[in-house]
């Protein structure tokens, strides 16, 4: 008998952040927000781009902490074979906030 031996494992992989933001669809169960233009109300098993601003989402982000529920976003992206790169929303946000704190003490002149 083969067991599958297929498991999701969290990778680290180092990623432009503005890359991600234009390409990032934010879910929250079933509904999100387009990283890049902010639309509501997205369906992340129908929606592939925005209607608002037409940008193709490659990436999903929840603020689902419950490995239970992520899991379950998870198997969803695979029953639907579904193009996306789940990411970690924690990381994403702290990357743009240490983006953000850099541009705080930019030079203006």
């Amino acid at each position: 008998m083969q067991v599958n031996e297929e498991k999701y494992i969290r990778v680290w992989k180092k990623m432009n952040v503005g890359e991600v933001t234009s390409h990032l669809l934010i879910i929250d169960d079933l509904y999100g927000t387009c990283g890049n233009c902010k639309h509501l109300g997205l369906n992340y098993t129908k929606d592939k781009s925005c209607p608002n601003c037409g940008t193709k989402f490659k990436y999903i982000a929840s603020n689902l902490k419950s490995p239970g529920e992520l899991a379950k976003v998870l198997a969803r992206i695979e029953k639907e074979k579904l193009d996306f790169t789940l990411i970690d929303r924690e990381d994403y946000n702290l990357s743009k906030a240490k983006d953000a704190v850099k541009d705080l003490f930019k030079s203006t002149e």
